[in-house]
């Protein structure tokens, strides 16, 4: 099954430790996407906000654009086909090859308040950014800060405006619950969650509300389901691929399609995987299991053609 996933912290982690793209024992990497059939996978690159919440982020997101673009180049000149996601074109092509990739960035530090970075990033070929992290930056609050009340700053809006010109995708994972409504009152484009699950089967405060999940339907918006226990289930314990399914199931009836949902794993980004999906060559038991769930033409747009879809209103 060609999957989309639409956000894993699998850069950064070849980064710090010194690894590769195509084959490593991490959660996922490429050779294990395309045996499991292909994919589109974004790349999302982390900026930790308490080590560069005052500065030196766009020249960590640097050094993570340039471990991407090493990598991806050493897996072409093995001969092995790999596409970037930078156009609606290649979005229309993905499907003809095993391997493709979309940049991003989690955390609006990257910018060190500087649109002019957001340009930068954009001809580098960065393509969806999460606007905060779980900490407040300049752009806005994120889940960690709900108490303040507050939602995107000045900066944050001109930020939002920018990437909609650019035709860049807006990442509301993270945001709190004040700056997610802002974005969806600045933004002229639908946003995306990458990575959140349902708050009414999980209230965890890194999760989505039901009027936010009705928000992002509304809007033609997408969300993609995270992996991560803790999430999915109030004992991370109990976390396994059913708690995957009950969360698609619960968000396709509070948003009333089944068009706006997909896949956001946050491979080598948690530490409480569920634990009969913990790395990327479970997704086959994964659909497997939702093949006796869902009809084939709910499977194909959850596995890819929402994404699809998304990537191609805003791109």
């Amino acid at each position: 099954m060609f999957l989309c996933d639409c956000h894993c912290d699998t850069i950064s982690e070849l980064y710090r430790q010194g690894k590769h793209l195509w084959s490593n024992d991490l959660m996922l990497d490429a050779e294990r996407i395309i045996a499991n059939g292909g994919g589109l996978q974004f790349i999302a690159m982390y900026v930790p906000t308490e080590e560069f919440r005052w500065g030196g982020g766009t020249r960590y997101t640097l050094k993570l654009i340039d471990k991407y673009l090493t990598e991806t180049k050493a897996i072409r000149d093995q001969g092995i086909d790999i596409h970037r996601i930078l156009t609606k074109d290649d979005v229309d092509h993905a499907l003809e090859h095993p391997f493709n990739t979309l940049l991003a960035i989690e955390e609006g530090g990257a910018l060190d308040g500087s649109l002019e970075a957001l340009r930068v990033y954009y001809e580098l070929g960065v393509r969806c950014m999460t606007l905060t992290w779980s900490n407040r930056n300049d752009i806005a609050d994120g889940v960690n800060e709900e108490g303040s009340k507050g939602g995107l700053t000045q900066f944050g809006r001109k930020v939002v405006a920018e990437m909609n010109r650019l035709g860049m995708a807006v990442d509301v994972s993270h945001i709190s619950t004040y700056g997610f409504r802002d974005v969806l009152e600045t933004s002229l484009k639908p946003v995306i969650a990458t990575h959140s699950c349902a708050y009414s089967l999980t209230g965890h405060p890194r999760n989505l509300r039901d009027d936010q999940l009705r928000a992002l339907a509304k809007t033609k918006g997408f969300v993609g389901v995270n992996f991560a226990g803790q999430f999915l289930e109030k004992d991370y314990h109990d976390a396994c691929i059913e708690s995957v399914y009950r969360h698609l199931a619960y968000m396709m009836d509070v948003m009333g399609s089944d068009d706006y949902v997909g896949f956001g794993s946050d491979f080598d980004g948690i530490s409480h995987p569920p634990y009969n999906l913990n790395r990327v060559e479970h997704l086959a038991d994964l659909f497997d299991f939702l093949a006796g769930k869902f009809p084939a033409a709910t499977l194909d747009k959850i596995a890819h053609d929402n994404c699809f879809a998304y990537l191609k209103r805003v791109l």
